[in-house]
């Protein structure tokens, strides 16, 4: 129970942080995690399509939004979602490569 009390204290702190701030990326990332851990996939997607038209580069939130994707059973979606999370994770790597 201890760790729902500190995933609901976050929660309320996030949405502290979001009440001065609607375009912090970094805050509907964290309440997606979140929210994807306690099983509300649907809202968890919202925030991670709030993060991706923030920041559509995010590959963390593209893996989060499979996650949740996958839990709901919407598998394309997901494979959709990871691939792009992959596809950006191969173009980063290859950008370090090259200035190595």
């Amino acid at each position: 129970m201890k760790a729902f009390a500190d995933l609901d204290h976050r929660l309320v702190a996030i949405g502290k942080q979001l009440e001065k701030n609607l375009n912090d990326w970094e805050a509907w990332a964290a309440k997606a995690d979140i929210l994807c851990s306690l099983g509300m996939h649907e809202i968890a997607i919202r925030c991670c399509d709030r993060v991706l038209a923030l920041n559509p580069n995010n590959v963390l939130t593209w893996v989060t939004k499979g996650e949740a994707l996958k839990k709901l059973g919407k598998n394309e979606e997901s494979v959709a979602a990871f691939a792009k999370a992959r596809s950006l994770t191969d173009i980063a790597n290859s950008a370090q490569r090259n200035n190595l």
